[in-house]
């Protein structure tokens, strides 16, 4: 086999490809010399595999990044073409404007009401909209303290902003929670909602923790920010909220 024919079939060599164990930038995470043999690549800074759920199953990878474990979350920010991100935020407004309105309506014997019946509600699609505006009001709160933090400890460092809201939009999935509560018919809202928040607060730790390297303390200072931000916003989302109620 000719040395053109390796290259060929090679890695395709992207400079952006991080260890999982150290967080070091690797050239390659894999060596193909045929279409069913590899050779995994070890990380030079580390000497452990630079990824070795290459080989896993996915559910194995999202098993692991539910864990919190930073491996998973190197590598499916930093090591694959999760493209769909934004997709899957659509559907945890969904789930999260139904939490909303759900709450409002807790007196209305809501052990009756299914989600059908708060998607068929005007009010459902407005507390929609609360949604997406705490989200972004979150997100705004997370990324200036952390370009803050970039601009103080090393100026020149290439800051990628997509990476970084790519990983707080995946740290977002646990309002995701909620499907499993109306699956099962559950109608403590309040009890939801707060073990909404805790693993949205430990997976966005972490993802910032991955995605600046930095310590978790610093992490879970920059995404206070943001949740003390999206807190800013709290009275008018009651407003709105009270508004609806009185409508309705």
């Amino acid at each position: 086999m000719g040395a053109q024919e390796v290259s060929e079939i090679s890695a395709i060599v992207k400079p952006s490809y991080l260890c999982i164990e150290c967080g070091e930038q690797v050239t390659e995470l894999y060596k193909g010399f045929s279409s069913d043999i590899i050779k995994i690549t070890h990380c030079g800074n580390c000497e452990k595999v630079a990824d070795k759920y290459i080989e896993y199953d996915p559910v194995i990878i999202l098993l692991d990044a539910l864990l919190f474990k930073p491996q998973a979350f190197r590598h499916i920010l930093f090591n694959t073409q999760f493209t769909f991100h934004w997709k899957l935020s659509v559907v945890c407004l969904l789930c999260d404007a139904y939490t909303k309105w759900a709450r409002l309506s807790v007196s209305d014997d809501p052990s009756t009401k299914h989600f059908l019946y708060y998607a068929l509600q005007w009010g459902f699609y407005a507390m929609f909209l609360v949604a997406g505006l705490e989200l972004f009001v979150f997100l705004l709160g997370v990324i200036i303290p952390v370009k803050f933090f970039i601009s103080t400890r090393n100026p020149q460092q290439i800051f990628d902003l997509n990476i970084l809201l790519k990983a707080l939009l995946l740290s977002c999935c646990g309002k995701l929670l909620v499907i499993p509560a109306v699956l099962w018919g559950q109608t403590d809202v309040e009890t939801c909602l707060w073990l909404t928040k805790l693993f949205i607060f430990t997976a966005s730790c972490q993802a910032v923790r991955v995605t600046l390297d930095c310590d978790k303390v610093v992490a879970c200072a920059m995404v206070m920010c943001g949740f003390l931000a999206e807190l800013t916003i709290t009275g008018l989302s009651q407003k709105i909220e009270g508004a609806l109620m009185r409508i309705s």
